[in-house]
């Protein structure tokens, strides 16, 4: 029997098997992937991420210091900051580091295996992965489930999979385009409606395209690329286009006996751009540390293991929540009222008094959301957006307490 099962390899599943190998305890991770880390992402990490969880150089293709912002009516707004905020990663390397070093802590990695089936006794939990056909039955004292979005383990594992609504469908195809330097964001209904899409470098002229919208709308995504490859940004579309889900809100309830749900599976991504890297990394390390807990405790009851969604929720519960609100009130405006917003959150005031701010972070949304909510010249353009959009705004501003 093992200490520790961890159900899924993705950067959170990873973390926290790295953290429980260090600490001494027997930990099998379980992926049905053959290579660890291969998960559709834009690889886009903040600057608090890679100070406290460095990427080797090697896996980091530029860094991000300014971007442009392209409003419905293609009004192109640049911003930029005297130093990098954030990074674009080789996401497979960049996952993949975490769990050779797991492994050289003594973790057993078991790929290709597909979890099929769990339970959860007083005594034990047990999973049953497929691996080549034929079937394995593993026990262990405690479950992580880091299998990614809309697992369907959460509901083996008798926790709710939250509301099927509270999600995007992330698209996105690889390009040449040899001569862009800097990520591109792209807004407007005739992008795709109520959310937005963008451009994003990579190396050796190759970038990302993509969107994230509520719904599957492949003829927003067809029309971005071609807009892209008439302007002569886009050379070439090589290969198909991919999608995968986002969550954009929590699970209600991330632990119960003998288990806990890290990462994407618990809906711990940015409601504001779908970033989730960070935040399942910083969430494999909470369930670290409070399965060691019970461990010393001898105690993996769901009281015991609440401490984990405390520990969460007082570092980003905060961002996620008004994260969440501040994206339903984008998708209340139309084209008219982005172009307002866009003009005055990007004039040179607004930059200079929020933006150039030093507090303004990458990694952390909520503070700029709030400042921007407040200042008296974005409260009387949203007040001129009359009562379909007061409603969102008021729900958002009580979000931060």
């Amino acid at each position: 029997m093992y200490n520790v099962i961890v159900i899924g390899a993705g950067p959170a599943g990873n973390m926290a098997a790295l953290r429980l190998a260090q600490a001494g305890r027997d930990v099998a991770v379980l992926d049905w992937r053959a290579q660890v880390g291969d998960k559709l992402c834009t690889g886009i990490i903040g600057k608090e991420c890679v100070t406290k969880f460095p990427p080797n150089p090697e896996h980091v293709y530029r860094e991000a210091s300014a971007a442009t912002i392209v409003s419905p009516s293609g009004h192109r707004f640049r911003v930029e900051k005297s130093e990098p905020q954030a990074y674009i990663v080789d996401r497979v390397a960049y996952v993949n580091s975490f769990a050779v070093k797991a492994q050289e802590a003594g973790a057993n990695y078991l790929l290709e295996h597909r979890v099929t089936s769990l339970e959860i006794s007083k005594t034990c939990a047990s999973v049953t992965a497929t691996c080549n056909g034929e079937e394995t039955t593993l026990e262990a004292q405690m479950l992580v489930i880091a299998g990614g979005f809309g697992s369907p383990l959460l509901r083996m594992a008798g926790l709710a999979s939250g509301k099927p609504e509270d999600y995007m469908i992330g698209c996105q195809s690889i390009v040449d385009a040899p001569e862009l330097q800097e990520t591109e964001v792209f807004v407007g209904d005739s992008v795709v409606p109520s959310s937005f899409g963008w451009i994003v470098p990579l190396t050796n002229g190759k970038a990302l395209v993509g969107m994230a919208p509520r719904e599957q709308v492949g003829r927003h995504m067809d029309r971005l690329l071609e807009n892209l490859k008439d302007s002569g940004v886009v050379k070439n579309v090589l290969g198909q286009t991919q999608t995968w889900g986002i969550p954009i809100r929590p699970l209600p309830k991330t632990y119960g006996a003998r288990v806990l749900v890290v990462g994407d599976s618990a809906g711990l991504v940015k409601p504001t751009t779908g970033g989730g890297i960070y935040y399942a990394l910083l969430s494999g390390e909470f369930a670290a540390q409070t399965i060691g807990e019970a461990f010393e405790a001898d105690n993996f009851s769901s009281r015991q293991l609440a401490h984990y969604e405390k520990a969460w929720k007082g570092v980003f519960g905060k961002e996620l929540r008004v994260g969440y609100y501040a994206r339903l009130l984008f998708e209340t405006l139309n084209d008219q009222q982005l172009e307002s917003l866009l003009e005055e959150f990007l004039s040179e005031e607004m930059l200079n008094e929020v933006m150039n701010a030093p507090d303004f972070s990458f990694d952390w949304h909520s503070n700029i959301i709030m400042k921007v909510l407040r200042h008296a010249n974005m409260r009387k353009i949203i007040r001129s957006f009359g009562p379909a959009v007061a409603p969102f705004a008021a729900r958002l501003l009580r979000a931060r307490a």
